[in-house]
């Protein structure tokens, strides 16, 4: 069942095919939680370049997206909407520590920095329309998913990328932090079967405030938990792609 409703939004939306990519040392915990969607191992040496690991993250999982499920949207009707809770944060501070004395940081601006997450996965895609980021704490896969239906009910745009970014830095860099980024599409939807029950969200509770604080980096957030619960269980059902 891919059917997604969310409380006191009308419309039907769907659940597209899921992208799932994780580092080595995050695998045994992703297979746990999703034992019906394919993970796609990402070795820290793919993880290393011009972009912090949780934009290179998005970026990959991005392209192999768009290889499996292409959008029959045009690119200016796709839209990118991310939950990261850690971001490129640590890339934010190193550059901001390298700044000349009297220049303004990105670290100033709420969402300046996290927001190459979504950039990165939207030119990859490639979608031209809204890209945007949750960052913090509440960040969520479905959090990001209702702001996605909230575009696709406006009109703004026709299939939206949405997931769930998360790094946690280790010692040396890229090389000793683990990650995970999930990514699927959702899309507006005709009137259900009568036989399906669509999953219902409450934007609320997607907002909720969760208890995360510093964990080993083979281990899971409770944010990446859910977002891997979400996916799998519309992994297998039928992909409408396109607006209805």
């Amino acid at each position: 069942m891919n059917a997604v409703v969310f409380d006191g939004l009308p419309g039907l939306y769907r659940l597209g095919r899921a992208v799932v990519l994780a580092t080595p040392g995050r695998l045994d915990a992703v297979h746990a939680v999703a034992t019906a969607t394919a993970v796609t191992e990402v070795s820290q040496r793919k993880l290393r370049g011009r972009l912090d690991p949780a934009s290179l993250l998005a970026e990959l999982a991005a392209t192999e997206l768009a290889a499996v499920q292409p959008s029959a949207a045009e690119p200016a009707r796709r839209g990118v909407f991310l939950a990261s809770r850690r971001g490129n944060q640590e890339s934010v501070r190193r550059f901001s520590g390298e700044l000349a004395s009297g220049r303004r940081s990105p670290a100033t601006f709420s969402g300046a920095g996290y927001n190459i997450v979504a950039q990165s996965a939207a030119r990859a895609l490639p979608a031209h329309g809204p890209s945007v980021v949750l960052a913090g704490r509440r960040a969520s896969l479905d959090g990001a998913l209702f702001l996605a239906a909230l575009r696709l009910r406006s009109g703004a745009v026709d299939t939206a990328y949405t997931g769930l970014v998360g790094w946690v830095p280790g010692e040396g860099g890229p090389a000793g932090g683990e990650g995970l980024c999930v990514l699927t599409t959702l899309t507006r939807a005709a009137a259900l079967p009568e036989a399906e029950e669509p999953h219902r969200i409450d934007p609320s509770a997607a907002f909720e405030a969760t208890r995360a604080g510093a964990r080993p980096l083979g281990e899971l957030g409770p944010e990446e938990v859910a977002a891997l619960r979400r996916i799998d269980a519309a992994a297998g059902a039928p992909v409408l792609v396109g607006a209805a």
